[in-house]
C-alpha cells in the first residue's frame, strides 16, 4: 500500500476518502473533493462502504458469540467508531486494531480512550508480521486464546503478491482452530467505470487492483474456505438488500462490498 501520502493533508487519501464514505468527519477537504468524484461515478460507493462496516459487526458477533474467539485481530481497521467490531464483542473480548496511516492512528486513539482491551497499532495490513512481532502487542497474545484475524475491505489495494503474503504468512503463525475473516472485493476489470476509478486514485498515489472472485482462489491458500463457497455481502448473514435500493452493479460487483468468507484450516 501506498506510504507516501498516509499523513500528507494536501493530497487524498484511501482511508480517509473512506471515513468521508460512512458519514465521519474525520478526512480533509482534499479527500472530500476526490471521493466526490469517485461518488459521480459510483453513486452507491456510500452503500457499499456502510455494506461492509454492517459485516464487521455481524461478524463480531459470529466470531465472539458462536465461535467462542477471545481475540481479534483487525489489520487496516479504518476508525474505530460505534459500528466497528469492539462495539458488538462481548466484555474481556480482547480487539486489536491497526492502520497504516498515522493520521488514522491518532484519531483511533481519542476514539478509543481508555476502552479496555481494545487496542489500536500503527501497521500496514500487507507486513503482518510487523504488526504481531511487535513487543507491546506480544504481551497480549496468549497462545492458548484461539485467534481470530480479520482482513476486510481493503484486498482492492493490496497486489496479489501482497494477499499471498498475509494469508501464507498468518497460516503459518496460527493455531489449529484459528480463523482469518477475509473479504474478497470484487471488481470486474474490463468495466470502464472501473478503469475511470482505478485512473483516478492512481492520480492520488494509489494503485487498486480489480479482480474477479475467481481470482482470490488461489491467493488464499493454504486457507480453506468454509462451507466451500464464498458468500456475496449483499446474502452476509440474511442482510434486508431493500434498504440498499436498486443500484447499478455490473462493474462493482454486489455493491462492490464483494464477497466474505470463514478461512479455516
Amino acid at each position: 500500500m501506498p506510504q507516501d501520502n498516509i499523513a500528507d493533508a494536501s493530497r487524498p487519501n484511501a482511508g480517509r476518502m473512506y471515513d468521508y464514505y460512512l458519514g465521519g468527519n474525520h478526512n480533509f477537504e482534499v479527500d472530500r473533493q476526490a471521493a466526490d468524484q469517485i461518488l459521480t461515478r459510483a453513486p452507491y460507493t456510500r452503500k457499499y462502504a456502510r455494506l461492509q462496516r454492517w459485516a464487521l459487526q455481524d461478524i463480531a458477533v459470529e466470531l465472539c458469540q458462536n465461535q467462542n474467539f477471545e481475540l481479534i485481530i483487525d489489520f487496516a481497521s479504518g476508525l474505530p467508531t460505534e459500528d466497528h467490531i469492539h462495539y458488538h464483542a462481548p466484555n474481556g473480548t480482547t480487539i486489536i486494531y491497526s492502520d497504516f496511516d498515522p493520521i488514522t492512528v491518532e484519531y483511533a486513539h481519542d476514539i478509543l480512550g481508555d476502552t479496555l482491551k481494545v487496542y489500536y497499532f500503527e501497521a500496514n495490513a500487507n507486513k503482518p508480521e510487523l504488526l504481531l512481532n511487535n513487543p507491546k502487542i506480544k504481551t497480549l497474545l496468549d497462545n492458548s486464546q484461539k485467534t481470530a484475524y480479520v482482513l476486510w475491505g481493503v484486498t482492492t489495494f493490496l497486489s496479489d503478491e501482497e494477499i499471498k503474503h498475509i494469508t501464507s504468512y498468518l497460516y503459518e503463525i496460527s493455531g489449529p482452530n484459528s480463523t482469518l475473516v477475509f473479504n474478497a472485493q470484487t471488481y470486474n476489470p474490463d468495466n470502464p467505470d472501473v478503469l475511470k476509478a482505478v485512473a483516478l486514485y492512481k492520480s492520488m498515489g494509489t494503485q487498486l487492483y480489480p479482480r474477479r472472485i475467481e481470482s482470490f482462489n488461489d491467493l488464499i491458500k493454504p486457507w480453506k474456505i468454509k462451507g466451500n463457497k464464498w458468500t456475496p455481502l449483499l446474502e452476509w448473514h440474511g442482510f434486508d438488500e431493500s434498504a440498499l435500493g436498486q443500484e447499478k452493479m455490473e462493474a462493482f460487483g454486489p455493491m462492490g462490498g464483494g464477497h466474505g468468507a470463514y478461512l479455516i484450516k
